[in-house]
């Protein structure tokens, strides 16, 4: 009987990760594929390795390459699969996929008649450690159906094929074939392929984990090989586009953006053959690329790109160190027609290189706290135009406002602020934003309205040097928290799309208590409505449980099976980052009205940490939601911190952690670099300490703290955050590191020290 799907397996020199690529695909949950694996002329035991599993798992058949490459081996691979398949694939002998990839891929395909689906993919590190892939976070931000990259752009970045099912008569009719003897086989076909396609599906949940490799794009970009190889299958791909001209200004942007753009981030560190292969080669790019797709990039990508086509090497090395050490930083000339000025240039550039348009001149705004005194709120943070100081008090005029739904607004009192951090903080050398900072009190009384609950957002207006910008604050490292003012009255901060927002609250239904015991959870609490049954929402699957409530006047009881957990646990999709193990399974906490109507059950100030112990090794965490509301987490074992603080020149954190003792570690965020702490384990609690003059050997940047796989939580408690301590002239800081993890921030070494 011909195999639904058909894979295909290039192997060559992949003897130690081949077997796990493999076994892989034996245990995937769709069942009904067959495996060709190529042996492309290995020096190692790969094929042996593929021809053991063979005999065992009559799925897997192995076939000689020629051992002309990736691309000869793939082709050869799609001559040996079964003509009758309705699917076909590509794997890497070297990637690994997760249970469901192929159950998803080509499920979804199944229900949509696309051509073919495409889904999120990992990066396989050191030991085991999944995290999402940087160049697919955009593309697979979210599942679609039955969509295209013209509705899409960002899926011109998903250039691979082995996140991939084609739908084999799709892939027949076009005669898709990959390139030989060349590396960079992919984009000439998984390009071309998404604009050929009817519709494509995208899926969020990840499907393929990419191993780190050794001497990856990351390794070899400064060698002129390497230029010379991407600058040819980028340019062949143009080529392909030509006929379409908008397919091809969008393609065209998309490789100056990032494929030739790390190659010229490299040009410092590589030798003269390479930049001499860079100039010629990117510059025969550039001078073939739509002039459209260049008018679309930030000004210093533009001129980069002019100094590329007109071969000013000297220059274009001075810019890319002034990039690096001052990113996205210029001087600003010009009143009407604005324009760049690049300190590093010797030598004029053509003004469209240089113009200016609005964006390019864009507000920052961020919040760096937020803090209740005397029963006012007290926010504070920054705000200029990119790139044009605020030195001077004039320079900085700013208003703030409050804008409701309604598009009311309410005016709000601000301080212009002269704050130094605020130079340090934007990361360039060029410009200083001194009087950039601000100080907003809120009367939180002027935000309660007739409703149980109005949205404000807080918008910020910055005028300076004729050019006035308005928009939201972002996150700058603001401790957030509810605030009651009363039983039932909360003022709640809280940042959504990544801008702030207040919520003023007129409190309903309260959670006040909680125990497990006799295979229930027992929820307790207050509710001013009618309410007649509570509610746990799987956020995961759109399931629920549900159980009725034993009421005592506003006080009410709910009792929920453990049993009745278990089986909604693990339900639906499961997204990245976590692969097909979802450590955690969320659910919002609810009372339901005989309306049907679902109201949020808030936790109230004096909610106890809750941890219960269920079975399978997992716990039940009561906890609460940036909004303030109660969360239940149906999770493996994590460690809650209860207590961070400096003690002369320690850090120490203690805490509740239900699990077996395993390292607490330190994991600096975007590398594979840890560090170990020591920590104590009794009673089911933890206590760590650490002086500074062991942190001090950390790298600058952000070190995330893990007891095992799970992330530390940080404190309930108010007050705690952020913890700072100055040390051998750097900065330490304990922060929130968004709602419900902790990370250390260790500072530069400051000038002088």
């Amino acid at each position: 009987m011909t195999p639904r799907l058909s894979v295909v397996v290039p192997v060559r020199n992949v003897e130690e990760r081949l077997g796990e690529c493999l076994d892989s695909l034996a245990r995937q949950t769709f069942e009904d594929l067959a495996v060709v694996v190529v042996a492309d002329g290995s020096a190692d035991t790969g094929a042996a390795v593929a021809r053991e599993l063979a005999a065992r798992d009559d799925r897997f058949t192995v076939v000689a390459g020629a051992g002309g490459g990736l691309g000869a081996a793939r082709n050869t691979g799609v001559a040996h699969t079964a003509p009758g398949s309705a699917y076909l694939a590509f794997v890497d002998g070297d990637g690994v996929l997760p249970g469901r990839a192929f159950e998803l891929l080509v499920g979804v395909l199944d229900k949509t008649g696309s051509d073919f689906a495409s889904g999120n993919v990992l990066r396989l590190g050191a030991h085991g450690r999944l995290a999402q892939h940087p160049l697919f976070a955009r593309p697979m931000r979210a599942t679609r159906t039955a969509t295209h990259v013209t509705e899409d752009w960002s899926l011109l970045g998903d250039r691979i094929v082995c996140n991939k099912v084609f739908r084999r008569e799709f892939w027949d009719a076009r005669s898709y074939a990959f390139p030989e003897a060349v590396p960079h086989q992919d984009a000439p076909v998984a390009v071309p392929a998404h604009f050929a396609a009817r519709s494509v599906d995208v899926l969020q949940d990840a499907v393929y984990y990419w191993r780190n490799r050794d001497g990856a794009l990351t390794g070899r970009r400064a060698e002129a090989r390497e230029a010379a190889a991407r600058a040819a299958a980028v340019l062949g791909v143009s080529a392909s586009l030509a006929a379409v001209p908008e397919h091809k200004r969008h393609y065209d942007e998309s490789v100056l953006r990032d494929d030739l753009w790390h190659f010229a981030r490299a040009l410092p560190e590589g030798d003269d053959a390479y930049r001499e292969a860079f100039l010629r080669h990117a510059g025969e790019f550039v001078a073939r690329a739509a002039p459209e797709a260049f008018a679309a990039l930030p000004p210093q990508s533009r001129v980069v790109w002019q100094l590329v086509r007109e071969r000013r090497l000297t220059e274009l090395l001075a810019l890319l160190e002034f990039e690096r050490t001052s990113p996205r930083t210029h001087l600003v000339r010009g009143l009407r027609r604005r324009t760049a000025e690049y300190p590093p240039l010797t030598a004029p550039v053509p003004r469209e290189a240089v113009a200016l348009a609005p964006a390019d001149l864009p507000l920052e705004a961020r919040l760096t706290g937020a803090e209740w005194r005397d029963g006012t709120l007290r926010l504070t943070g920054y705000g200029y135009v990119r790139n044009l100081p605020a030195t001077a008090r004039r320079h900085a005029l700013k208003a703030a406002w409050l804008r409701g739904a309604d598009r009311r607004t309410l005016p709000l009192r601000l301080r212009r602020v002269n704050d130094p951090s605020v130079t340090a903080r934007s990361g360039q050398r060029l410009h200083g934003y001194d009087w950039a900072g601000f100080e907003i009190t809120v009367d939180p009384a002027r935000l309660l309205t007739e409703s149980a609950t109005t949205t404000w957002k807080l918008v910020l207006g910055v005028l300076g040097h004729g050019v006035a910008r308005r928009g939201g604050v972002a996150d700058g490292g603001a401790q957030l928290g509810p605030h009651h003012l009363d039983e039932h009255t909360r003022i709640v901060p809280a940042f959504a799309d990544g801008r702030l927002q207040l919520h003023a609250e007129r409190v309903q239904t309260w959670l006040t208590g909680h125990e497990c015991g006799a295979g229930v959870l027992r929820l307790t609490g207050e509710t001013r409505t009618r309410a007649g049954a509570l509610r746990l929402g799987h956020l995961h699957s759109g399931a629920a449980v549900q159980v009725p409530l034993e009421r005592d006047g506003a006080r009410f009881t709910a009792e929920v099976p453990l049993e009745e957990l278990a089986q909604v646990r693990g339900r639906g999709p499961v997204r990245a980052p976590h692969g097909e193990h979802r450590p955690r399974d969320t659910y919002t906490v609810q009372l339901v009205g005989a309306d049907g109507r679902r109201l949020p059950v808030a936790a109230s100030a004096t909610l106890p940490l809750g941890r219960h112990a269920v079975p399978g090794g997992r716990e039940l965490a009561l906890t609460v939601s940036a909004r303030g509301n109660a969360l239940l987490h149906d999770e493996l074992p994590h460690a809650y911190a209860e207590d961070i603080a400096w003690t002369g020149d320690t850090l120490f954190a203690e805490g509740c952690y239900g699990g077996p003792a395993r390292p607490l570690q330190l994991r600096r965020a975007g590398a594979e670099e840890e560090v170990e702490l020591p920590v104590r384990y009794a009673d089911g609690r933890f206590r760590a300490e650490s002086a500074c003059e062991a942190l001090t050997l950390l790298e600058e940047g952000e070190w995330l703290l893990f007891v095992g796989e799970g992330p530390v939580r940080p404190p309930a408690a108010a007050g705690l955050l952020p913890a700072v301590r100055a040390f051998a002239g750097r900065e330490f800081a304990v922060r929130r590191h968004g709602h419900d993890r902790l990370v250390l921030v260790v500072g530069p070494v400051r000038c002088g020290s």
